[in-house]
Protein backbone atom coordinates (compact mmCIF):
# COMPACT_ATOMS: atom_id res chain seq x y z
CA UNK A 1 0.00 0.00 0.00
CA UNK A 2 1.13 3.44 -0.89
CA UNK A 3 -0.04 6.98 -0.31
CA UNK A 4 -1.21 9.08 -3.48
CA UNK A 5 -2.75 12.00 -2.96
CA UNK A 6 -3.56 11.16 0.26
CA UNK A 7 -5.15 8.45 -0.87
CA UNK A 8 -4.46 5.04 0.40
CA UNK A 9 -3.79 3.04 -2.98
CA UNK A 10 -3.17 -0.97 -3.45
CA UNK A 11 -1.96 -2.28 -7.20
CA UNK A 12 -3.51 -5.81 -7.94
CA UNK A 13 -1.50 -6.77 -10.85
CA UNK A 14 -3.32 -9.48 -13.31
CA UNK A 15 -1.96 -11.82 -15.63
CA UNK A 16 -3.61 -12.42 -19.09
CA UNK A 17 -5.91 -14.95 -17.85
CA UNK A 18 -7.13 -12.55 -15.02
CA UNK A 19 -5.13 -14.31 -12.06
CA UNK A 20 -4.31 -12.10 -9.41
CA UNK A 21 -0.37 -12.09 -9.01
CA UNK A 22 -0.32 -9.17 -6.24
CA UNK A 23 -1.43 -11.54 -3.19
CA UNK A 24 0.72 -9.16 -0.91
CA UNK A 25 -1.61 -6.46 -1.74
CA UNK A 26 -4.34 -8.36 -2.03
CA UNK A 27 -4.26 -9.60 1.60
CA UNK A 28 -3.80 -5.37 2.57
CA UNK A 29 -6.47 -4.39 1.02
CA UNK A 30 -9.06 -7.18 2.50
CA UNK A 31 -7.07 -6.26 5.85
CA UNK A 32 -8.04 -2.86 5.11
CA UNK A 33 -11.51 -3.33 4.42
CA UNK A 34 -12.42 -5.39 7.37
CA UNK A 35 -11.00 -3.31 9.88
CA UNK A 36 -13.39 -0.54 9.50
CA UNK A 37 -12.18 2.63 8.23
CA UNK A 38 -12.92 2.41 4.64
CA UNK A 39 -16.40 3.60 3.42
CA UNK A 40 -15.72 3.52 -0.05
CA UNK A 41 -13.61 1.56 -2.93
CA UNK A 42 -12.77 2.76 -5.77
CA UNK A 43 -11.45 0.52 -8.72
CA UNK A 44 -9.25 2.42 -11.42
CA UNK A 45 -8.61 0.56 -15.25
CA UNK A 46 -6.21 2.07 -17.60
CA UNK A 47 -6.31 0.91 -21.52
CA UNK A 48 -3.79 -0.26 -24.28
CA UNK A 49 -0.48 1.06 -24.42
CA UNK A 50 -0.29 1.72 -20.54
CA UNK A 51 2.67 -0.16 -18.96
CA UNK A 52 3.42 0.50 -14.92
CA UNK A 53 4.54 3.86 -14.95
CA UNK A 54 2.09 5.16 -17.55
CA UNK A 55 -0.76 3.78 -15.77
CA UNK A 56 0.29 4.67 -12.31
CA UNK A 57 0.77 8.25 -14.03
CA UNK A 58 -2.85 8.03 -15.20
CA UNK A 59 -4.10 6.96 -11.79
CA UNK A 60 -2.29 10.05 -10.03
CA UNK A 61 -3.58 12.49 -11.98
CA UNK A 62 -7.50 11.55 -11.99
CA UNK A 63 -6.90 11.37 -8.02
CA UNK A 64 -4.94 14.81 -7.96
CA UNK A 65 -8.07 16.10 -9.80
CA UNK A 66 -10.63 14.32 -7.83
CA UNK A 67 -8.99 15.24 -4.59
CA UNK A 68 -9.14 18.70 -5.67
CA UNK A 69 -13.03 18.62 -5.91
CA UNK A 70 -13.25 17.03 -2.05
CA UNK A 71 -12.08 20.79 -0.41
CA UNK A 72 -15.27 21.87 -2.84
CA UNK A 73 -18.29 23.16 -0.15
CA UNK A 74 -20.80 21.41 -2.64
CA UNK A 75 -19.48 17.66 -1.99
CA UNK A 76 -19.42 18.35 2.32
CA UNK A 77 -20.87 15.46 2.80
CA UNK A 78 -18.08 13.57 1.43
CA UNK A 79 -15.28 14.67 3.89
CA UNK A 80 -16.53 12.22 6.54
CA UNK A 81 -15.86 9.47 3.94
CA UNK A 82 -12.41 7.06 3.49
CA UNK A 83 -11.75 6.31 0.70
CA UNK A 84 -8.84 2.96 -0.41
CA UNK A 85 -8.53 3.28 -4.30
CA UNK A 86 -7.03 0.06 -6.39
CA UNK A 87 -5.18 0.45 -9.28
CA UNK A 88 -6.10 -2.36 -11.52
CA UNK A 89 -2.20 -3.23 -13.10
CA UNK A 90 -2.95 -5.84 -16.38
CA UNK A 91 -0.76 -7.03 -19.48
CA UNK A 92 -1.24 -4.74 -22.36
CA UNK A 93 0.58 -4.23 -24.95
CA UNK A 94 2.12 -1.30 -27.26
CA UNK A 95 -0.59 -0.67 -30.06
CA UNK A 96 0.53 1.29 -32.93
CA UNK A 97 -1.94 4.00 -33.60
CA UNK A 98 0.00 5.79 -36.46
CA UNK A 99 2.65 4.04 -39.19
CA UNK A 100 5.58 5.68 -40.82
CA UNK A 101 3.41 5.59 -44.34
CA UNK A 102 6.50 5.58 -46.33
CA UNK A 103 6.80 4.30 -49.84
CA UNK A 104 8.92 1.26 -47.86
CA UNK A 105 5.58 -0.36 -46.69
CA UNK A 106 4.49 -0.77 -50.53
CA UNK A 107 6.69 -3.01 -51.56
CA UNK A 108 6.37 -7.20 -50.52
CA UNK A 109 8.07 -8.14 -47.53
CA UNK A 110 10.38 -10.11 -49.45
CA UNK A 111 12.25 -7.11 -50.88
CA UNK A 112 12.01 -5.13 -47.88
CA UNK A 113 14.10 -5.63 -45.09
CA UNK A 114 12.53 -2.91 -42.61
CA UNK A 115 8.95 -4.47 -43.53
CA UNK A 116 10.50 -7.55 -42.68
CA UNK A 117 11.85 -7.09 -39.84
CA UNK A 118 8.55 -4.88 -37.78
CA UNK A 119 6.18 -8.24 -39.26
CA UNK A 120 8.75 -10.32 -37.27
CA UNK A 121 8.82 -8.00 -34.40
CA UNK A 122 5.13 -7.81 -34.26
CA UNK A 123 4.43 -11.42 -34.16
CA UNK A 124 7.08 -12.04 -31.22
CA UNK A 125 5.18 -9.83 -29.76
CA UNK A 126 2.36 -11.87 -29.95
CA UNK A 127 4.24 -15.02 -28.89
CA UNK A 128 4.87 -13.08 -25.58
CA UNK A 129 2.05 -15.11 -23.92
CA UNK A 130 0.81 -17.45 -26.06
CA UNK A 131 0.62 -20.93 -25.54
CA UNK A 132 3.13 -23.97 -26.74
CA UNK A 133 0.48 -24.57 -29.25
CA UNK A 134 0.08 -21.15 -30.35
CA UNK A 135 3.66 -20.41 -30.12
CA UNK A 136 4.36 -23.20 -32.81
CA UNK A 137 1.33 -21.61 -34.99
CA UNK A 138 3.11 -18.35 -34.60
CA UNK A 139 6.60 -19.61 -35.64
CA UNK A 140 5.10 -21.02 -38.83
CA UNK A 141 3.47 -17.94 -39.76
CA UNK A 142 7.04 -16.07 -39.35
CA UNK A 143 8.28 -18.77 -41.81
CA UNK A 144 5.50 -18.20 -44.40
CA UNK A 145 6.38 -14.12 -44.24
CA UNK A 146 9.10 -14.49 -47.35
CA UNK A 147 6.43 -16.40 -49.25
CA UNK A 148 3.12 -14.38 -48.87
CA UNK A 149 3.64 -11.58 -51.82
CA UNK A 150 1.31 -12.53 -54.60
CA UNK A 151 0.82 -16.23 -53.25
CA UNK A 152 -3.38 -16.20 -52.03
CA UNK A 153 -3.06 -19.86 -50.75
CA UNK A 154 -0.10 -18.56 -48.51
CA UNK A 155 -2.14 -15.56 -47.61
CA UNK A 156 -4.68 -17.96 -46.38
CA UNK A 157 -2.95 -20.02 -44.32
CA UNK A 158 -1.04 -17.13 -42.76
CA UNK A 159 -3.98 -14.92 -41.64
CA UNK A 160 -5.57 -18.31 -40.39
CA UNK A 161 -2.14 -18.76 -38.23
CA UNK A 162 -2.22 -16.07 -36.49
CA UNK A 163 -6.11 -15.45 -36.17
CA UNK A 164 -5.95 -19.13 -33.92
CA UNK A 165 -4.15 -16.80 -31.05
CA UNK A 166 -7.54 -14.80 -30.18
CA UNK A 167 -10.29 -16.48 -28.09
CA UNK A 168 -13.28 -17.33 -29.82
CA UNK A 169 -14.89 -17.78 -27.10
CA UNK A 170 -16.21 -14.12 -26.39
CA UNK A 171 -16.67 -13.26 -29.78
CA UNK A 172 -18.93 -10.13 -30.02
CA UNK A 173 -20.85 -9.81 -32.68
CA UNK A 174 -21.09 -6.45 -32.98
CA UNK A 175 -17.03 -5.99 -32.42
CA UNK A 176 -16.67 -7.62 -36.32
CA UNK A 177 -14.13 -10.28 -35.33
CA UNK A 178 -16.61 -13.46 -36.35
CA UNK A 179 -17.16 -11.48 -39.72
CA UNK A 180 -13.63 -11.44 -40.17
CA UNK A 181 -12.60 -14.55 -39.31
CA UNK A 182 -15.18 -15.88 -42.23
CA UNK A 183 -13.24 -13.94 -44.69
CA UNK A 184 -10.24 -15.67 -47.01
CA UNK A 185 -6.71 -14.19 -45.34
CA UNK A 186 -5.58 -13.22 -48.89
CA UNK A 187 -8.94 -11.00 -48.83
CA UNK A 188 -8.38 -9.36 -45.60
CA UNK A 189 -4.75 -8.31 -46.76
CA UNK A 190 -6.03 -7.04 -49.49
CA UNK A 191 -8.20 -4.69 -48.14
CA UNK A 192 -5.41 -3.49 -46.09
CA UNK A 193 -3.46 -2.60 -48.80
CA UNK A 194 -2.36 0.91 -49.68
CA UNK A 195 -4.79 2.92 -52.06
CA UNK A 196 -4.61 2.49 -55.40
CA UNK A 197 -4.05 6.23 -56.03
CA UNK A 198 -7.82 6.84 -57.78
CA UNK A 199 -8.86 9.91 -55.92
CA UNK A 200 -11.52 8.55 -53.56
CA UNK A 201 -11.35 8.32 -50.00
CA UNK A 202 -11.44 4.61 -49.25
CA UNK A 203 -10.39 1.99 -46.59
CA UNK A 204 -6.60 1.87 -47.92
CA UNK A 205 -6.72 5.64 -47.34
CA UNK A 206 -8.05 5.71 -44.03
CA UNK A 207 -6.08 3.07 -42.46
CA UNK A 208 -2.86 4.23 -44.30
CA UNK A 209 -2.39 6.26 -40.99
CA UNK A 210 -1.64 2.80 -39.36
CA UNK A 211 0.66 1.52 -41.48
CA UNK A 212 -0.28 -1.44 -44.35
CA UNK A 213 -0.74 -4.64 -45.59
CA UNK A 214 0.66 -7.30 -42.75
CA UNK A 215 2.08 -4.91 -40.40
CA UNK A 216 -1.82 -3.30 -40.21
CA UNK A 217 -2.84 -6.94 -39.74
CA UNK A 218 -1.11 -8.22 -37.22
CA UNK A 219 -1.68 -4.37 -35.40
CA UNK A 220 -5.46 -5.96 -35.94
CA UNK A 221 -4.59 -9.22 -34.21
CA UNK A 222 -2.89 -7.70 -30.71
CA UNK A 223 -5.47 -4.85 -30.86
CA UNK A 224 -8.26 -8.12 -30.62
CA UNK A 225 -5.84 -9.87 -28.26
CA UNK A 226 -5.85 -7.09 -25.85
CA UNK A 227 -9.14 -6.32 -26.34
CA UNK A 228 -10.13 -10.50 -25.65
CA UNK A 229 -7.43 -10.31 -22.27
CA UNK A 230 -9.07 -7.36 -21.04
CA UNK A 231 -12.23 -8.96 -20.89
CA UNK A 232 -11.07 -12.03 -18.69
CA UNK A 233 -9.26 -9.77 -16.35
CA UNK A 234 -12.36 -7.84 -15.61
CA UNK A 235 -14.78 -10.83 -15.64
CA UNK A 236 -11.99 -13.15 -13.61
CA UNK A 237 -10.10 -11.21 -11.71
CA UNK A 238 -11.32 -8.13 -10.55
CA UNK A 239 -15.10 -8.96 -10.35
CA UNK A 240 -13.58 -11.89 -8.11
CA UNK A 241 -11.35 -8.66 -6.34
CA UNK A 242 -14.57 -6.92 -5.80
CA UNK A 243 -16.45 -9.51 -3.93
CA UNK A 244 -13.99 -10.47 -1.87
CA UNK A 245 -13.70 -6.84 -0.98
CA UNK A 246 -17.39 -6.87 -0.45
CA UNK A 247 -17.50 -10.09 1.79
CA UNK A 248 -15.02 -8.35 4.10
CA UNK A 249 -16.54 -4.80 4.16
CA UNK A 250 -20.13 -5.39 3.36
CA UNK A 251 -21.27 -1.40 3.71
CA UNK A 252 -18.16 -0.71 1.61
CA UNK A 253 -19.22 1.40 -1.48
CA UNK A 254 -17.81 0.20 -4.42
CA UNK A 255 -16.85 2.14 -7.43
CA UNK A 256 -15.88 1.02 -11.00
CA UNK A 257 -13.68 3.66 -13.28
CA UNK A 258 -12.37 2.28 -16.76
CA UNK A 259 -10.65 4.09 -19.44
CA UNK A 260 -10.25 3.13 -23.19
CA UNK A 261 -9.61 -0.25 -23.01
CA UNK A 262 -9.87 -0.48 -19.52
CA UNK A 263 -13.73 0.42 -20.26
CA UNK A 264 -14.05 -2.86 -21.74
CA UNK A 265 -12.37 -4.47 -18.62
CA UNK A 266 -14.44 -2.80 -16.14
CA UNK A 267 -18.12 -3.39 -18.40
CA UNK A 268 -16.66 -7.10 -18.30
CA UNK A 269 -16.63 -7.40 -14.50
CA UNK A 270 -19.81 -5.62 -14.34
CA UNK A 271 -21.71 -8.26 -16.81
CA UNK A 272 -19.52 -10.80 -14.10
CA UNK A 273 -21.30 -9.34 -11.21
CA UNK A 274 -24.81 -10.15 -12.76
CA UNK A 275 -24.18 -13.90 -12.44
CA UNK A 276 -25.64 -15.10 -9.21
CA UNK A 277 -25.51 -14.66 -6.49
CA UNK A 278 -25.56 -10.96 -8.03
CA UNK A 279 -23.96 -8.03 -6.87
CA UNK A 280 -24.42 -4.44 -7.70
CA UNK A 281 -21.62 -1.89 -7.91
CA UNK A 282 -22.30 1.72 -6.69
CA UNK A 283 -21.24 3.23 -9.54
CA UNK A 284 -19.63 2.64 -12.97
CA UNK A 285 -18.17 5.21 -14.86
CA UNK A 286 -16.55 4.47 -18.70
CA UNK A 287 -13.96 6.95 -19.98
CA UNK A 288 -13.99 7.03 -23.84
CA UNK A 289 -14.22 3.33 -23.62
CA UNK A 290 -13.27 1.26 -26.68
CA UNK A 291 -15.91 -0.99 -27.29
CA UNK A 292 -18.66 -1.41 -29.74
CA UNK A 293 -21.03 1.76 -29.52
CA UNK A 294 -24.09 -1.41 -29.72
CA UNK A 295 -22.29 -2.61 -26.62
CA UNK A 296 -25.51 -2.44 -24.50
CA UNK A 297 -28.16 -2.25 -27.54
CA UNK A 298 -30.72 -5.14 -27.48
CA UNK A 299 -30.32 -5.10 -31.19
CA UNK A 300 -27.64 -3.79 -33.52
CA UNK A 301 -29.66 -3.87 -36.24
CA UNK A 302 -28.20 -7.28 -37.12
CA UNK A 303 -30.51 -9.27 -34.76
CA UNK A 304 -27.85 -8.99 -32.22
CA UNK A 305 -27.86 -7.84 -28.85
CA UNK A 306 -24.65 -5.96 -27.36
CA UNK A 307 -21.98 -7.92 -25.52
CA UNK A 308 -22.83 -5.91 -22.46
CA UNK A 309 -26.58 -5.88 -22.50
CA UNK A 310 -26.94 -8.12 -19.42
CA UNK A 311 -25.59 -5.10 -17.52
CA UNK A 312 -28.77 -3.08 -18.49
CA UNK A 313 -31.02 -5.24 -18.27
CA UNK A 314 -30.54 -6.57 -14.62
CA UNK A 315 -29.32 -3.09 -13.66
CA UNK A 316 -26.43 -4.38 -12.12
CA UNK A 317 -25.11 -0.83 -11.33
CA UNK A 318 -27.25 0.35 -7.89
CA UNK A 319 -26.23 4.07 -8.60
CA UNK A 320 -24.99 6.28 -10.99
CA UNK A 321 -23.41 4.77 -14.08
CA UNK A 322 -21.48 7.31 -16.43
CA UNK A 323 -19.90 6.53 -20.06
CA UNK A 324 -17.65 9.62 -21.79
CA UNK A 325 -17.61 9.96 -25.42
CA UNK A 326 -16.30 12.88 -28.02
CA UNK A 327 -16.12 13.67 -31.03
CA UNK A 328 -12.69 14.75 -30.77
CA UNK A 329 -11.44 10.80 -29.66
CA UNK A 330 -9.49 10.11 -32.55
CA UNK A 331 -8.39 6.96 -31.35
CA UNK A 332 -11.45 5.17 -31.10
CA UNK A 333 -13.47 7.53 -33.39
CA UNK A 334 -10.90 6.23 -36.46
CA UNK A 335 -8.41 3.29 -35.48
CA UNK A 336 -10.55 1.43 -33.69
CA UNK A 337 -13.37 1.58 -36.15
CA UNK A 338 -11.22 1.15 -38.93
CA UNK A 339 -9.84 -1.97 -37.43
CA UNK A 340 -13.71 -3.70 -36.81
CA UNK A 341 -14.64 -2.90 -39.98
CA UNK A 342 -12.69 -5.21 -42.21
CA UNK A 343 -15.53 -7.01 -41.11
CA UNK A 344 -17.89 -5.28 -43.43
CA UNK A 345 -18.67 -3.52 -46.71
CA UNK A 346 -18.85 0.37 -45.87
CA UNK A 347 -15.44 1.46 -46.37
CA UNK A 348 -16.05 5.48 -46.43
CA UNK A 349 -17.45 5.89 -42.86
CA UNK A 350 -14.67 6.53 -40.16
CA UNK A 351 -15.85 5.55 -37.34
CA UNK A 352 -19.08 8.22 -37.09
CA UNK A 353 -22.73 7.19 -35.69
CA UNK A 354 -23.56 5.75 -38.70
CA UNK A 355 -20.85 3.79 -38.95
CA UNK A 356 -21.80 0.10 -38.00
CA UNK A 357 -18.25 -0.46 -36.35
CA UNK A 358 -18.06 2.43 -34.40
CA UNK A 359 -16.99 2.81 -30.80
CA UNK A 360 -18.19 4.27 -27.41
CA UNK A 361 -16.08 6.51 -26.42
CA UNK A 362 -16.64 8.38 -30.23
CA UNK A 363 -20.06 7.93 -30.55
CA UNK A 364 -21.82 7.18 -26.75
CA UNK A 365 -24.00 3.90 -26.62
CA UNK A 366 -26.93 3.41 -29.81
CA UNK A 367 -29.27 1.76 -30.61
CA UNK A 368 -30.06 1.80 -26.67
CA UNK A 369 -32.93 3.79 -24.72
CA UNK A 370 -31.91 3.51 -21.18
CA UNK A 371 -29.91 6.63 -21.49
CA UNK A 372 -30.21 10.17 -21.04
CA UNK A 373 -27.22 12.20 -22.92
CA UNK A 374 -26.14 15.41 -20.66
CA UNK A 375 -23.49 17.80 -21.58
CA UNK A 376 -19.98 18.44 -19.60
CA UNK A 377 -20.86 20.94 -16.41
CA UNK A 378 -18.54 23.48 -15.37
CA UNK A 379 -17.02 22.34 -11.77
CA UNK A 380 -19.90 23.72 -9.50
CA UNK A 381 -22.77 22.94 -11.23
CA UNK A 382 -24.84 20.07 -9.58
CA UNK A 383 -25.22 16.71 -11.97
CA UNK A 384 -28.62 14.76 -11.44
CA UNK A 385 -28.58 11.41 -12.03
CA UNK A 386 -30.69 8.61 -12.71
CA UNK A 387 -30.31 5.47 -11.62
CA UNK A 388 -30.89 2.46 -13.45
CA UNK A 389 -30.00 4.76 -16.77
CA UNK A 390 -26.52 5.22 -18.80
CA UNK A 391 -25.91 8.98 -17.93
CA UNK A 392 -24.22 9.57 -21.38
CA UNK A 393 -21.99 12.34 -21.43
CA UNK A 394 -20.71 14.77 -24.07
CA UNK A 395 -17.01 15.91 -24.08
CA UNK A 396 -16.91 17.09 -27.63
CA UNK A 397 -16.17 20.85 -27.76
CA UNK A 398 -12.78 20.89 -25.94
CA UNK A 399 -14.50 18.65 -22.31
CA UNK A 400 -12.53 15.71 -23.44
CA UNK A 401 -9.87 16.71 -25.87
CA UNK A 402 -8.38 13.29 -27.06
CA UNK A 403 -8.71 10.40 -26.60
CA UNK A 404 -6.25 10.06 -22.78
CA UNK A 405 -8.22 13.83 -21.47
CA UNK A 406 -9.95 11.65 -19.05
CA UNK A 407 -8.15 13.23 -15.68
CA UNK A 408 -9.53 16.95 -16.76
CA UNK A 409 -11.38 18.57 -13.48
CA UNK A 410 -14.42 18.36 -15.23
CA UNK A 411 -14.50 14.33 -15.98
CA UNK A 412 -13.45 13.89 -12.01
CA UNK A 413 -16.32 16.50 -11.01
CA UNK A 414 -18.55 14.46 -13.12
CA UNK A 415 -17.39 11.49 -10.86
CA UNK A 416 -16.99 12.62 -7.58
CA UNK A 417 -20.90 14.03 -8.06
CA UNK A 418 -20.99 10.52 -8.61
CA UNK A 419 -20.46 9.42 -5.66
CA UNK A 420 -21.93 12.03 -3.99
CA UNK A 421 -25.65 9.94 -5.41
CA UNK A 422 -24.28 6.99 -3.55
Amino acid sequence: MRLIEGFEFFPLTFNDEGRLESGQEYAALLERAGSGPASDAIFLAHGFRNDVSDATNLYTRFLTTFRAHLARPEFKDLTARRFVVVGVYWPSKPFRESFDNTPAGTRSLGSDGQAMATATTQLEELKTDASPSEARKLDKAMRLLPTLEGNPAKQDEFVALVLSVINEADDDQTEGLPRIRQRPGSELLARLSPPAGDGTRGIGDVLGAIGGGVGRFLNLTLWYVMKDRSGKVGATGVAAAVRALHARGPAIRIHLVGHSLGGRLMASCAKALCDSPMYRPDSLMLLEAAFSHFGFSPDNGRGHAGFFRTVIEKQVVKGPFLSTFSTDDTVVGNAYAIMSRLAGDNTREIGDASDEFGGLGRNGPLRTTEIRNLPFRTPGTAYDYTPGIITNLDGSGGWIKNHSDVTNEAVTYAFASAIRHT
